[in-house]
């Protein structure tokens, strides 16, 4: 594995400053801490966008949970060792992103073992290592970087801290997202919208897609326009609400780097995969019939009475679907039905294969090509 000179700068980063390094190209180890996980997760992507080649993923990408349920410690601790040895195929760089691993609960061994992989990866001219610590999982108060803890991690990687932003940045963020799809909102209502998330982007994020859709395909107007009052009435944050409504718009968007990270992001909440899946089968038994009732001449409105769903949701599942050939959905749905029989009948890392009916499904060339679907092999 190439190397180079070892970067010792110990000062935590900011997200601003991280973004210049993925500008410029970034490589090493980062640690991503802090309370705002939609940032971290956010710059997780730019980072996975900014190098992996479309088609080399299942090469290239290495997550890597250290959560009980999917192995020990200890396990996941050589696997990243491997990961960091691995050399890219076909591109330039490999991503690894290990996520699951409470940092004050690990042994002396396996912290001395961890900086050691990350210090290896930090000195590589073709890794980026990404540490995703949730925020109960890296505490950092004032005395954090005073510690042993701070001293040992900074290094060995780069540490970047995502704050909770402020309420006025957050309201801004708000407006420009429904100004985006050409909805006007007033500021009371995204200060109450704001607020209704307790101030954190990921639920935020996901009140904002509903009125979106909401002010497109129900209210309507010439612009549709988004009110306190409708705030009040659409937008209830709920933390059970988070993973399956992120699961639809993921699915519906037909991009791998979304559906795995969805998958992530139950992973990292401790959702049960067969759950995870039943889910994702769901949406993808919804779009066979919706697709099907469309070929047949169905309208929207028609598809909606039928199936007993609001004609928005109808409406957007016809638009994501509509250059998708019915039989790659066909395949979807018996990839997932496969992959459900796998996870009840085999000993195999269950997110792998979520991971694995992930790229089935949505690697770039299943979707162009609906001949490339009908040799998948089997789970």
């Amino acid at each position: 594995m190439p190397e180079k000179k070892q970067n010792t700068k110990s000062a935590i980063l900011t997200p601003d400053a991280l973004a210049v390094e993925i500008k410029n190209g970034a490589l090493g180890s980062y640690i991503f801490f802090g309370e705002e996980d939609y940032l971290k997760t956010h710059y997780r992507d730019e980072i996975y966008k900014s190098i992996m080649e479309e088609g080399f993923e299942i090469f290239n990408y290495f997550p890597i949970s250290f959560s009980p349920a999917v192995q020990t410690k200890e396990e996941a601790m050589s696997r990243l060792a491997d990961a960091v040895q691995a050399i890219p195929m076909m591109q330039d760089k490999k991503l690894i992103v290990a996520s699951d691993l409470a940092l004050a609960s690990l042994s002396k061994d396996l912290l001395d073992a961890l900086a050691v992989s990350l210090r290896r990866a930090n000195e590589s001219d073709d890794t980026v290592c990404i540490l995703y610590c949730r925020a109960d999982e890296l505490e950092a108060d004032y005395k954090f970087e005073t510690s042993a803890l701070y001293k040992k991690l900074s290094s060995s990687a780069k540490l970047v801290q995502f704050d909770l932003q402020p309420r006025g940045k957050l309201i801004s963020w708000t407006k420009r997202h429904f100004t985006k799809e050409t909805v006007l909102m007033t500021d009371e209502a995204a200060g109450a919208l704001v607020d209704l998330a307790a101030g954190r982007m990921t639920p935020l994020s996901f009140e904002i897609e509903k009125l979106i859709c909401y002010a497109k395909y129900v209210k309507g107007g010439e612009p549709p326009r988004i009110e306190y009052e409708d705030v009040i009435k659409i937008a209830v944050p709920s933390e059970q609400d988070e993973v399956p409504f992120a699961m639809l718009n993921a699915a519906q968007s037909w991009k791998l780097t979304e559906i795995l990270a969805v998958f992530n992001t139950a992973r990292e909440k401790r959702e049960e995969p067969i759950v995870v899946l039943a889910g994702l089968s769901r949406i993808l038994l919804d779009m066979l019939m919706i697709k099907t009732a469309s070929e047949a001449a169905l309208s929207a409105s028609e598809i909606a009475k039928v199936m007993k769903m609001k004609d928005f949701r109808v409406t957007k599942y016809l638009s994501s679907i509509a250059k998708v050939p019915l039989s790659v959905i066909e395949n979807a749905v018996r990839l997932a039905y496969e992959t459900d029989l796998a996870l009840k009948s085999t000993p195999q890392d269950p997110w792998l294969l979520l991971d694995t009916l992930a790229v089935k499904i949505y690697a770039p060339k299943s979707l162009r090509s609906a001949e490339s679907v009908t040799a998948s092999p089997k789970i």
